[in-house]
């Protein structure tokens, strides 16, 4: 017995010395390693081979796999033979498992498949594609409860008709193949792999979901809790104002209270208008509820306080025109304040047209910001 071969039946033998684990493995898998056949000499003329074999496999069902892969062989002539063969070859097995269990899963193997085969011994020799039948047992054992890679171990009989010259018209020679085994995919994803229950119904499983009582309906993040896209602690399904910067304090509907800065100096957050209106949206109402409700609080502290309103455009249309349209937008804020309470004497209204934009003015999204009407306060 070659060295070779020896190290591969050694690992065998390591394999199933491995702890027992309790875990079924179903997923996909691909397997590489060492393959031998051990030469029938009397028909071959020749010593057992060395070569590779490969594979990948699927499980139909907790007992029933497929399995396609492909092998390279080398006969090395024994002393005083003539006889050095090469094949190459491609095997659809078909794989029965007693148990799926990540520990030791032993199985029986019945396939079929074709390979070319060629004496190599002298130029000119004829080669032939042959096809032959397989008849085995083996195992797989992965290396722990966690991981995707094992042992496998593989012996079977197998049948060739060939019309090579130089070789009998029929071969039963066993084949030996030991090496890596790989299990693709995500832990759990096999087949026959139970899902954990869901009771809220969001789409992540109760074992993972720290927030297991959300209501039907609200998007969530992946760890099953209502979604807070802006950072501001009120979840989205709730949030009137869905783009408060961050820093901004919030009331119970994920609107600004009482705007950024320290003392009378305040900044609000931006009313922003759809293209080519003045008129306010619901979501620029509820910014300037919060926005009154604090600037009469700071009046009251602040007797002087001053509130200025600016309005600007994206730089779609002419700079008159977009200057008249930022004019309106200022007045249409100073208007929807004092009718929430804002003394008017107090409210300033700036036109600055397209000249002062906050964003780029080549895409949808950054026009959209510039559409806009900026609230602060400040005191004298």
């Amino acid at each position: 017995m070659n060295k070779t071969t020896r190290a591969a039946l050694t690992l065998a033998l390591v394999a199933t010395a491995l702890p027992a684990l309790a875990a079924d493995e179903t997923r996909p898998y691909i397997f590489g390693g060492y393959q031998t056949v051990i030469a029938d000499q009397a028909d071959r003329a020749s010593d057992s081979s060395n070569g590779y074999a490969f594979s990948a496999g699927k499980a139909l069902s907790k007992y029933w796999g497929l399995e396609f892969g492909g092998f390279w062989n080398q006969f090395e002539a024994e002393d005083g033979g003539t006889n050095d063969f090469r094949e190459l070859g491609g095997n659809l097995d078909a794989m029965f498992f007693y148990s799926r269990d990540r520990a030791f899963s032993p199985y029986v193997s019945l396939g079929v498949g074709a390979m070319k085969n060629k004496n190599k011994s002298a130029a000119g020799q004829p080669e032939s594609t042959d096809p032959f039948g397989t008849l085995g047992v083996g195992f797989f054992k992965y290396f722990g409860d966690e991981s995707r890679y094992g042992v496998r171990g593989d012996v079977r009989y197998r049948y060739v008709d060939t019309d090579i010259p130089g070789l009998d018209s029929s071969l039963v020679e066993p084949v030996v193949k030991v090496g890596l085994v790989a299990a693709l995919g995500p832990k759990g994803s096999g087949v026959g792999a139970v899902s954990s229950p869901d009771a809220d119904g969001d789409g992540v499983p109760d074992d993972a979901d720290l927030c297991p009582n959300t209501p039907k309906g609200v998007k969530v993040d992946s760890k099953g809790c209502p979604v807070d896209s802006d950072g501001d602690g009120v979840p989205d399904a709730i949030d009137k104002c869905p783009g408060t910067p961050k820093g901004v304090k919030v009331d119970s509907t994920g609107c600004s209270k009482d705007g950024v800065g320290e003392g009378p100096n305040r900044r609000f957050e931006d009313v922003h208008f759809e293209f080519d209106k003045s008129d306010l949206t619901d979501y620029a109402r509820a910014i300037l509820d919060n926005a009154s409700k604090a600037i009469g609080g700071l009046s009251q502290q602040y007797p002087s306080l001053k509130v200025d309103v600016s309005g600007h455009t994206d730089w779609v249309g002419t700079d008159a025109y977009n200057q008249a349209l930022s004019e309106r937008r200022a007045n249409s804020v100073k208007q929807y304040l004092t009718r929430k309470g804002v003394d008017a004497k107090r409210v300033n209204t700036y036109a600055y047209g397209e000249s002062k934009p906050v964003a780029t003015n080549e895409t949808d999204e950054g026009r959209a910001q510039n559409r806009r009407a900026e609230v602060r306060t400040r005191g004298e």
